[in-house]
């Protein structure tokens, strides 16, 4: 009988432990995303606060000094950005609305080429034509366009709140995280026994090669995007280099920023401008992640590039932006695994093979 009451108070505990487990989640549902942007943010940013300790700074004083630049470079182009949005719109608005819009003339080398200067001088033509009809197209469709804007300028303004909560977030993480760590190595060596070391060696380095595979490269294109941007004269060249590193991350994307920029300075008439720009981003930042990505990768953990690319992918699908990081990093994790896996296994066979001669 006694035998019976436990079975049915390990199951009841179980059951109210379950219980517990999934009334806090439905607690922190709306905050998962939070708390993995701010868990991304300190593990790459852990040598700077481990740096700080060092130089005899008190958590909290360290924290704070990490998560106040952090804050301010995150927050502060999309504040700035905001406060011009709605003129930017209306800009956009009068734009559109106008009767006219002047398609630029040829330039005078364009009509010079020797053999093609009169195809290139009617095709620049065709264009100008081309560009008036889609303007014409699109203005019976500008104020729903301009709503569309500022519903997407509402949302923006949420996800900057979430950012907020990211970076409060950040500040317990830097604080507390050699205390959750070790709570998290406990955890391991309780599920993996004899192999949680190596099992956390592969996790580290493979978050290590994703996280700084994927936002150095991004943020080397940020930059030298920016720099374009400042060469030319382009307005807003910060804002623009800020959502340059977030359309970066993913491969390609890069060509929703320099586009219409380069369209943009065409329309008024600064070809050489709109040329140089395109020529930029072509000849240059869009060559940049072909050869950093793979070195900073590489120095980690040798990964195949295409498992990046699904995650990248698979993950923005299934789990939304944040999904741009856990995606790669849970494919590299499994990667790695399952190679440790079948080389630990293939050593045993020749050990056993060994034995038995």
């Amino acid at each position: 009988m006694s035998m019976q009451n436990t079975r049915y108070e390990k199951a009841a505990s179980l059951a109210a432990l379950g219980l517990l487990l999934f009334a806090c989640y439905q607690v922190l549902q709306p905050f998962v995303f939070d708390l993995l942007w701010a868990a991304i943010l300190c593990f790459v940013t852990w040598p700077l606060y481990s740096r700080l300790r060092e130089w005899h700074f008190s958590a909290n004083r360290a924290a704070a000094t990490m998560v106040l630049p952090i804050g301010i470079l995150l927050l502060t182009p999309f504040v700035t950005a905001g406060f011009s949005f709605t003129e930017d719109i209306n800009r956009l608005l009068q734009w559109l609305n106008q009767s006219v819009h002047t398609w630029p003339a040829a330039p005078e080398w364009l009509e010079r080429l020797p053999w093609l200067g009169d195809r290139a001088k009617s095709a620049w033509q065709n264009i100008g034509e081309d560009t008036s009809r889609l303007v014409n197209l699109a203005r019976p469709y500008a104020l729903g366009a301009g709503t569309w804007i500022l519903q997407q300028g509402i949302k923006l303004g949420g996800q900057l709140m979430h950012m907020g909560l990211s970076i409060l977030v950040l500040f317990f993480f830097y604080r507390d995280g050699e205390r959750v760590a070790e709570h998290v190595v406990i955890a391991v060596r309780r599920l993996a026994g004899e192999r949680s070391q190596r099992i956390l060696h592969i996790v580290r380095s493979s978050l290590r090669a994703v996280v700084y595979g994927i936002i150095g490269t991004a943020l080397v294109q940020a930059l030298a995007s920016m720099l374009g941007f400042v060469l030319a004269d382009v307005p807003y060249a910060f804002v623009l280099g800020v959502v340059a590193f977030f359309l970066m991350l993913l491969p390609a994307a890069g060509t929703v920023v320099w586009l219409p920029v380069a369209l943009w300075l065409l329309v008024e008439g600064e070809t050489g401008r709109a040329i140089f720009i395109a020529l930029w981003f072509l000849l240059f930042v869009g060559t940049i992640d072909n050869w950093l990505r793979p070195v900073l990768i590489s120095r980690e953990v040798e990964l195949p590039f295409v498992l990046i690319v699904f995650g990248i992918f698979g993950g923005l699908l299934a789990f939304g932006f944040i999904g741009v990081f856990i995606g790669p990093t849970l494919l590299a994790t499994s990667y790695a695994l399952v190679l440790d896996w079948l080389i630990s296994k293939e050593r045993e066979q020749s050990g056993d093979d060994g034995s038995s001669s």
